[in-house]
């Protein structure tokens, strides 16, 4: 004997677990996001302006090669 499924019920499925998966993208952002701020607070060689001028560099050196 097979039943009939209301919307209701494939609906609760659904959005229970889009639920979860969101919870769990929060989750692993928030992770990630604080371990890139301990990494800096720890790191003592982390050096902002040398870091800014290489990414310069390599944007102009990408700039370069793409324009015609």
């Amino acid at each position: 004997m097979r039943l009939k499924a209301s919307y209701t019920v494939e609906a609760a499925v659904i959005i229970s677990v889009s639920f979860l998966l969101f919870g769990a993208a929060v989750g692993i952002s928030y992770q990630v996001f604080t371990e890139s701020v301990n990494y800096v607070q720890t790191s003592d060689d982390f050096d902002a302006v040398k870091t800014f001028r290489i990414k310069e560099g390599v944007v102009s050196l990408y700039k370069a090669l793409t324009d015609d």
